[in-house]
């Protein structure tokens, strides 16, 4: 990505080049700005341009929405629309996904297929339905062959569809929180891509271990999204088990307890947290790798939880959220999808062909409900992702899975496959979008196709 500089650079870097290796102080936790939705309809202009930005309290050079790495957080309900204008202060193309909405690819909907040139502006108008799942989805770049560099400058927001937990009056008015995960290698003053090792800052709403408090016995709903480029994060709490209630948007069928969230690019989790007695705890990300061909990082720590103050008496959670049908017995068609690359990782594949925007991969009936078993090929994982639907997961590598709700995001082992069920029914899907594998370098790198689903 080429530079447009409103300072001269040599200076700006000369600058930013004292604090790239600078101490940084934990910080109290803030909520990224939120922008709510009036009447019906929210509106709002996101410029990307270069500019100076705060990482983890550093100074940074990089593309940002609207002069911030964590632009604001979009809130709608069911039945509004989302008016966005982008305007494309970059010296490159870029466009804007509303990543897990169910809501139409065509014209200037969500529509990946538009490409906003530098210098133009592009007014996009989303109606969401009357029905669509309340829950956390995201806004980001995804024009082919940018949408890794941009994202990892910090080009993406937090999108919440209200009403997940409206259902319960005992959890519906819970303090809440959105911790936005991004990733960031800080080199000259800029952000740059050097390969993934321990240079990686991990942020939480481009902050640096921000400090996070709660009553002893409080209950919160934590609104978690992987909105970095191509980073997993494996997340604990010490002394604490989160209570997943959605994942993906989409509410679960029951509250599942669990000690580990595997929280791939692009997933997002919707957990209560419940604290403990009174103390500090550590949000910590585990050290991962994503298999011999890919990248291995190490933990660090995200957040510091800390549990002070008068008690309150911790709430009972309801044992079912939602009723959720199992898609098993629903399937009209079956598919099998490789995911393959090259020995040196530099190009990438689905069914043995890179991405070709004029070329339609998948033609489905409205209507099917098809199982597609997604196979990795390579030594490496993938993120299997698609567009404008959800999917039930029912295997991974040959062993069933139990059901408790649907997602848009899976992670696809090394070797190995997983099966997934996807239900193309609601007519608002009908038009062309794309599935791809959701580390955004690979994504760029060919390993994205397209699909059609047709009345």
């Amino acid at each position: 990505m080429k530079l447009r500089a409103v300072v001269p650079l040599a200076l700006f870097v000369a600058v930013l080049d004292a604090h790239d290796a600078a101490p940084v102080r934990p910080d109290t936790f803030r909520d990224p700005v939120v922008v709510v939705s009036r009447d019906g309809m929210l509106e709002l202009t996101l410029t990307a341009a270069r500019a100076a930005v705060s990482v983890a309290g550093r100074p940074v050079f990089a593309a940002a929405y609207n002069g911030s790495y964590v632009p604001p957080t979009l809130r709608v309900r069911p039945g509004d629309t989302l008016r966005l204008r982008l305007v494309n202060r970059l010296d490159e193309e870029t466009n804007l996904h509303t990543h897990g909405l169910s809501v139409s690819s065509l014209s200037r909907s969500d529509n990946v297929f538009l490409r906003v040139a530098p210098g133009r502006a592009q007014d996009y108008e989303i109606l969401i339905p009357s029905t669509h799942a309340p829950g956390l989805y995201w806004y980001h770049p995804h024009p082919h062959g940018h949408s890794d560099d941009q994202v990892r400058n910090g080009m993406s927001g937090a999108l919440i569809v209200e009403g997940l937990l409206d259902p319960f009056p005992e959890l519906r008015a819970l303090p809440e929180h959105v911790l936005l995960l991004k990733d960031a290698q800080i080199g000259h003053g800029q952000i740059v891509h050097r390969g993934i090792g321990d240079d990686v800052i991990r942020t939480v709403n481009g902050m640096l271990n921000p400090t996070i408090t709660l009553r002893p016995g409080e209950t919160q709903l934590w609104r978690i999204g992987n909105v970095g480029a191509d980073l997993y994060y494996a997340l604990t709490l010490d002394g604490h088990r989160f209570y997943e209630v959605a994942r993906d948007g989409y509410r679960l069928a029951r509250p599942v307890p669990k000690q580990r969230l595997l929280v791939e690019p692009g997933a997002r989790e919707e957990v209560l947290v419940q604290a403990a007695g009174p103390g500090t705890y550590a949000l910590r990300t585990a050290p991962f790798s994503t298999g011999p061909q890919g990248n291995h990082y190490p933990g660090a720590v995200l957040a510091t939880l800390r549990v002070a103050g008068a008690a309150v008496t911790q709430i009972a959670l309801p044992e079912k959220l939602r009723p959720v049908a199992d898609l098993r017995g629903a399937v009209t068609g079956r598919r099998t999808i490789v995911f393959s690359e090259t020995e040196d990782g530099d190009t990438l594949f689905i069914d043995g062909r890179t991405f070709d925007p004029g070329r339609t991969d998948t033609r489905v009936k409205l209507g099917a409900v098809e199982e597609w078993t997604v196979r990795n090929e390579s030594g490496e994982l993938h993120d299997f992702h698609i567009h404008q639907t959800h999917f039930q997961v029912t295997e991974v590598n040959g062993v069933p899975q139990p059901f408790v709700g649907y997602q848009d995001i899976v992670n696809v082992p090394v070797r190995g496959s997983v099966k997934v069920i996807i239900p193309f029914t609601d007519p608002v899907i009908v038009g062309r979008f794309v599935y791809h594998c959701h580390l955004l370098s690979h994504e760029d790198k060919g390993m994205m196709a397209t699909i059609e689903v047709t009345p």
